[in-house]
């Protein structure tokens, strides 16, 4: 079997919220019929320099064209010589870089190709399945202006009426505003909502954390999330030794996950496949388990084929200690599959049928087809606008 052509397409889909996210949706088309479906997602936090469509297309191509699509470790090789430094180094916050998340596109559609040849779900190329189910949860983002109040709440109550009860709050520059939502939330809601985190996006040095924390903490929560800036290691260690809840940081390089074990800096692993596909996060799985660092999924919020991804992956690791992040299908309005994955109040649904378990839309891609770049909106998300 050999990869013959590929298809790229560019997208926009509409969040809960009424923001726009842009993805790229692969499709790696082989001689025997078979195509394998990979997702480039959510990229609008490269608002400046997003990926040129052509470019990347022609790059994959370079990549992939010819290959055997089993033979998923000789493209990633292949893609170290062209994608620098991919996983071997990369930030912290956001987690991921274009080149990660291109590699992780491949990386996917090839495991989805693999998958049906051998009529068999991802799952069990990555080691078999160890639970049926992820538990999740839901972000609400910062909020700024008081109509962001009664948004958010209005969210929550939506979203208990459908099962979903666990959230994380992604933390703001007015920590009064925070604590006026986070007290509010309790006022309506009490022991009904669980709080995951306070993500922090790595926007506060760690000794506003703390205070942030010390404000904070009345409303209950597990985690702390990226508590400082970026690569202060040192300065997590030391929040980590002060606070009574847990430290965690997005874990997306090789690099990083050793200064981060050496420093002490943090209790908790988020892991997110677009650090460079599933071939490559299965790595820092096994790094975290025998360091005795916990895990949980991450995301950037992917539709359909992405988040499948993320289920294959924690179907198949020993342990999931925290709820992930992978709510995308539940955050946007549209989809490129026929069935979307599947969620059970709290829970992910892991895809039993071979490859990633998702067929694809032609109808739906080719009514989301949109350019990446508009700069007359702002991007969304929590670092940019409150909505």
């Amino acid at each position: 079997m050999k990869i013959s052509r590929i298809t790229l397409t560019p997208i926009q889909t509409h969040r809960r919220t009424g923001s726009i996210s842009s993805h790229l949706i692969l499709q790696i088309h082989t001689d025997e019929g078979l195509t394998g479906l990979g997702e480039i997602s959510d990229l609008d936090c490269y608002r400046m320099y997003m990926p040129d469509v052509d470019a990347v297309r022609l790059g994959i191509e370079k990549i992939v064209l010819g290959r055997n699509p089993f033979a998923i470790q000789s493209i990633h090789t292949e893609m170290a010589k062209y994608l620098h430094n991919y996983f071997m180094s990369a930030p912290s916050y956001p987690p991921f870089t274009p080149a990660s998340q291109i590699a992780a596109g491949i990386d996917m559609a090839c495991y989805d190709i693999v998958g049906k040849a051998l009529n068999t779900p991802v799952y069990n190329l990555l080691g078999g399945k160890t639970r049926d189910a992820m538990e999740i949860c839901y972000p609400l983002f910062q909020v700024k202006a008081e109509e962001d109040y009664d948004r958010n709440l209005g969210y929550i109550e939506t979203l208990l009426s459908q099962g979903i009860s666990r959230f994380r709050y992604y933390v703001g520059v007015d920590f009064q505003k925070d604590e006026t939502f986070l007290a509010s939330v309790r006022d309506r809601f009490g022991d009904r909502v669980m709080l995951k985190a306070l993500d922090f996006q790595a926007r506060h040095y760690w000794k506003d954390t703390l205070r942030a924390y010390d404000r904070l903490k009345q409303f209950g929560f597990e985690l702390i999330e990226s508590p400082s800036w970026r690569e202060d290691f040192d300065g997590m260690s030391e929040l980590r030794r002060r606070v009574d809840v847990e430290i965690c940081e997005h874990c997306s390089s090789a690099s990083q996950a050793m200064q981060m074990i050496r420093a002490g800096a943090c209790d908790v692993f988020n892991i997110t496949v677009n650090s460079g596909g599933l071939l490559q996060v299965k790595k820092l799985m096994a790094l975290a388990e025998l360091a005795g660092i916990r895990v949980l999924i991450g995301t950037t919020q992917e539709l359909s084929i992405g988040s499948a991804a993320h289920a294959h992956l924690g179907a198949s690791v020993p342990e999931l200690h925290v709820a992930s992040d992978t709510v995308g299908p539940l955050l946007y309005v549209e989809d490129v599959v026929k069935e979307r994955i599947r969620f059970e109040g709290n829970r992910l649904i892991v895809p039993t049928g071979p490859g990633l378990g998702m067929e694809l839309d032609e109808d739906a891609l080719e009514t989301l087809r949109a350019p990446l770049v508009e700069w007359e909106r702002a991007a969304h998300g929590a670092g940019y606008v409150s909505h």
